[in-house]
């Protein structure tokens, strides 16, 4: 049996909080991680050494990437939406620590439409079976550079255009949905125009998954949760058909237009 200080214990202890927290919530937990840590640790190098900090976060992260790449692909719903808000969270972490995070933030929505076309794109190699990485274990890293690989198209593109992000003009106009108490008729109105606007724009759209995205979650209010509920499909299902609809409506430069002069 191996001999270790209670000073080793806690810090496999302290290793497996941090990453379960950061990688793994809902999908396993600490006391799990913390035990796949030892037995790694042992399996490679016999216990007879005292793991160094580095060494332990380097064991709990393959863990981690293992278990959520298992998660990601797993027919079970709520491992997979676990896996999904795990996934969004990584990534917007990465994103915002990477070398393109300060010409992604000097543009508005920049950072999430980049985060966005990554989801999308995980998701669209998993309804399609796609392989993933050779090794689970790296999913993690893998992730990571399908990220780094659409900043970098994304900045290259944010220097030659200005980016304007419908999703940012969209969240302003919703505010302005909820009812102030103000009888100005004035106001009313311009309100009632502005929602009938909107309306028209999304229902213009021909799938009707995307019109009920649109319309709950701009005119009804609804949240990403709330809304994979009513439907009765995975969060990440939400998600992704958001951006889709989104993306479809910055192609009308005739709503653009509309829009602009509404919110002038």
């Amino acid at each position: 049996m191996i001999e270790w200080s209670e000073d080793v214990y806690d810090e496999i202890r302290s290793v497996a909080e941090q990453s379960q927290f950061r990688y793994a919530r809902g999908i396993m937990t600490v006391e799990e991680l913390a035990k796949q840590i030892e037995r790694a640790w042992i399996a490679r190098h016999g216990g007879d050494n005292h793991p160094s900090h580095a060494v332990l976060v380097r064991i709990a992260q393959r863990i981690c990437s293992w278990e959520l790449y298992t998660a990601w692909r797993s027919t079970d719903e709520h491992l997979c939406n676990c896996a999904f808000d795990n996934l969004r969270d990584y990534l917007e972490f990465s994103l915002l620590h990477c070398v393109y995070a300060p010409t992604l933030l000097a543009y508005e929505n920049a950072a999430e439409d980049v985060l966005h076309q990554t989801l999308e794109e995980l998701y669209r190699i998993l309804t399609k079976s796609a392989p993933g990485p050779d090794d689970p274990a790296a999913f993690l890293k893998w992730t990571q550079t399908i990220l780094i690989r659409y900043a970098s198209v994304y900045v290259h593109k944010c220097k030659q255009y200005a980016c304007l992000s419908l999703d940012a003009q969209i969240e302003v106009y919703a505010e302005q949905f909820v009812a102030t108490g103000d009888s100005d008729p004035q106001g009313l109105v311009e309100d009632w125009e502005l929602q009938q606007t909107l309306k028209d724009a999304i229902l213009s759209l021909r799938n009707s998954r995307y019109q009920k995205v649109l319309l709950y979650t701009y005119l009804g209010g609804m949240d990403e949760v709330e809304l994979a509920a009513r439907l009765q499909v995975p969060v990440q299902d939400v998600y992704m058909w958001r951006y889709r609809a989104l993306k479809t409506l910055r192609k009308n430069k005739e709503l653009m237009q509309r829009l602009r002069s509404l919110r002038g």
